[in-house]
């Protein structure tokens, strides 16, 4: 098993239309496949940040390639749910699969992608949860 802990890349400040920032990551990929993973995010025209700055600081929506597999697709959805709590929504896209992760505040999820290169998810912040399909969250508050 090979683990990936995305410390220095785990925040995704993602800045929506009301002005108010999203603040999620992925906390930790584990990759059981044979094939390697990598980690996609998207630069801006005009951008002037550095690599170095980009990666410790991702933002807007995200992609980890599993090599032979498929692309795994973070999409940030801003306030999506009908909750108080869980308020922040990110839809999460695999081939025809789609799952939502929910969250407050700072939500991690974990990443795992078995042998076969097939991705699951795990919330791994207090309050957050991931859900198959496009279903709402379980709202807490």
């Amino acid at each position: 098993m090979r683990w990936i802990t995305c410390a220095g890349l785990a925040l995704l400040l993602t800045a929506l239309p009301s002005g108010a920032w999203a603040l999620w990551g992925v906390n930790v990929i584990a990759n059981n496949s044979p094939q390697p993973v990598t980690i996609s995010f998207p630069v801006g025209a005009g951008s002037t940040n550095g690599l170095s700055q980009r990666l410790s600081n991702w933002g807007g929506p995200t992609a980890i390639v599993i090599m032979g597999s498929g692309v795994i697709y973070f999409d940030d959805r801003g306030h999506n749910t009908p909750c108080g709590r869980p308020y922040w929504g990110v839809r999460i896209t695999f081939k025809d699969q789609v799952w939502g992760f929910f969250y407050d505040g700072y939500g991690q999820v974990n990443v795992s992608i078995d042998a076969n290169g097939n991705p699951s998810f795990t919330a791994s912040s207090a309050g957050s949860q991931v859900v198959q399909g496009d279903g709402p969250p379980r709202c807490t508050g």
